[in-house]
């Protein structure tokens, strides 16, 4: 089910495990993996306590949730009222990420072959894996995150997590979308185009860090977050000319096809979130900044 690649620490006191778990394969058949780093204290953990999975957005890793993680694991330590984190998974979507690279020969002929319903059944083999058999699970989702986290529930009659968190949802349901569709649409087609037509290759990732912070939307992020996508999310290649360089892990095409292949699967997000509403706790969060609709 998992193969273990490496351990690591992260402040504070955190150990990190690195793992590739087992995926269904693309629907053309070709084998696929995904990458998962576990999170701990270093103290022995509450075997009462929670475990949370973690799930990125669209174009991003696994690793974003690291400074989210660092103060939750601080918060639950410090303060006695807080449930204890017994540990934390973050898993890399299939075509993102350190996935991304493990599966890049099977992915690199059809940018439609990783789509959000596969990642859902990835996390719904996880969950039923000795990994986290008997665990009190609290699910986490970011944007397209939340769709693959609400997608894995689909596959088992009761649900999984003790509780959701839901971090700006990106699902809508397929009557909103058929009302909304001509305001909708184009905004889809406008970050389509735009996600196309990015940057993908710099000398290294220190000039990639400085062509982020200088741009949007990196430059709206935390610093934090963006040293985290510099360091995560590129992977070493060479130009056109052999010369050494970086690109992004996650394929722009796979990037932009994405808004695309997987809005029917945001409808059955949807509907299965009003499935749920009732029958577990579900916390959702939105930011301030409206900055795309």
């Amino acid at each position: 089910m998992a193969a273990p690649l490496h351990s690591e620490s992260l402040a504070p006191p955190l150990h990190i495990d690195s793992l590739i778990l087992s995926s269904p394969p693309t629907p053309t058949g070709r084998a696929l993996g995904v990458a998962a780093k576990r999170y701990r204290s270093r103290r022995e953990p509450s075997q009462d306590g929670i475990t949370l999975l973690l799930l990125h957005g669209l174009g991003q890793h696994k690793e974003q949730w690291e400074p989210t993680l660092e103060k939750l694991f601080t918060l639950h330590s410090e303060r006695s009222q807080f449930p204890q984190i017994r540990e934390a998974w973050a898993l890399d979507w299939q075509s993102h990420g350190e996935s991304a690279v493990l599966n890049e020969e099977s992915l690199k002929d059809d940018p439609a072959s990783a789509p959000l319903n596969l990642w859902g059944q990835a996390i719904a083999n996880f969950l039923n894996s000795d990994l986290v058999a008997g665990h009190h699970l609290v699910g986490i989702g970011y944007s397209s995150g939340t769709v693959g986290l609400m997608l894995s529930t689909r596959h088992f009659d009761k649900c999984p997590y003790n509780a959701l968190i839901l971090v700006e949802p990106s699902m809508m349901d397929e009557n909103t979308w058929n009302t909304n569709h001509d305001e909708i649409q184009p905004a889809f087609d406008m970050v389509t185009n735009a996600v196309k037509h990015r940057r993908d290759v710099w000398t290294s990732k220190e000039a990639a860090h400085e062509y982020f912070i200088g741009r949007f939307p990196w430059n709206s992020w935390d610093p934090r977050i963006v040293a985290l996508f510099s360091e995560h999310a590129l992977k070493s290649s060479t130009d056109k000319d052999g010369k050494a360089c970086v690109v992004r892990k996650c394929p722009m095409i796979h990037e932009a096809e994405a808004f695309q292949i997987n809005l029917k699967h945001t409808w059955d997000a949807a509907e299965q979130l009003s499935r749920l509403a009732r029958r577990v706790p579900i916390h959702v969060v939105f930011g301030e900044s409206v900055d795309l609709m």
